[in-house]
């Protein structure tokens, strides 16, 4: 929910929003996020390195960083937040090369009181070699092991060798037979673990947000500096939302 006029319908229906860094401007991150986050919501904030890596592109972490940090920074209520570590999608090495470069600064979300999801990427290492890794480098086990469910997504198996606390499956919501499986592998060696998802809900309702925003324009509106995007996406938002429970 990046885009203005979505991102408003959902922070006014008082939903968790998911957002992408390098998608938002400054009015989102030291107002409409922190706003959101100070008033009990949750906010998911992906550092768009699947999109780089779908494309092709090379990710601008200093940009990235910089919005997990005005956020964090302005915000006074952190513990909604949760951010994605930098990592290279389906390259151990390379990730595991950023981790070290920016341990400092994850280890400062952390103690900042955001939730930091660390992507524990596919190669030669086990996933549980690579959660090891991660405890070692951050120099802590408070953070949320990142479980990647789309291009090189992780194995039952390499999930079957996973022992934590928190647990963040990247890219998915809906419960498919093959990500059932690696559920259970997770559940199996972490019955009391929080397990928490994410996917775009936007992308599946384009036609039911259209055909309300079409409706919408011949209608008046209390708001005159309100789109119809807005109107049709807070409707649709009323009749079919995403539901989730504050701590």
């Amino acid at each position: 929910m990046s885009a203005r006029s979505d991102l408003r319908a959902a922070v006014d229906e008082g939903v968790a929003v998911g957002v992408v860094a390098t998608l938002l401007d400054v009015v989102k991150t030291i107002l409409v996020l922190p706003r959101h986050l100070d008033a009990g919501g949750a906010v998911f904030i992906d550092s768009g390195a699947f999109s780089a890596f779908q494309k092709g592109e090379v990710v601008d972490w200093a940009r990235v960083f910089g919005v997990y940090e005005s956020v964090l920074n302005m915000a006074e209520r952190p513990a909604g937040l949760s951010i994605v570590a930098p990592d290279v999608i389906g390259n151990q090495t390379a990730t595991l090369a950023l981790w070290e470069a920016h341990s400092e600064r994850v280890r400062a979300w952390i103690a900042a009181g955001a939730r930091v999801i660390i992507p524990l990427q596919r190669g030669d290492l086990s996933a549980g070699l690579m959660l090891a890794h991660a405890k070692r480098i951050f120099q802590t086990d408070r953070f949320c092991a990142g479980i990647p469910s789309n291009l090189e997504a992780m194995s039952a198996e390499d999930c079957s060798t996973l022992h934590h606390h928190d647990f963040h499956v990247l890219g998915r919501v809906i419960l498919t037979a093959e990500l059932a499986v690696k559920l259970r592998a997770l559940l199996a060696n972490n019955p009391g673990a929080t397990y928490t998802a994410d996917a775009n809900w936007m992308r599946s309702r384009i036609r039911q947000i259209s055909s309300a925003a079409k409706l919408l324009r011949h209608e008046p509106s209390r708001n005159p500096f309100e789109s119809s995007r807005t109107r049709a996406v807070r409707s649709v938002l009323r009749s079919d939302a995403y539901h989730y429970k504050l701590a």
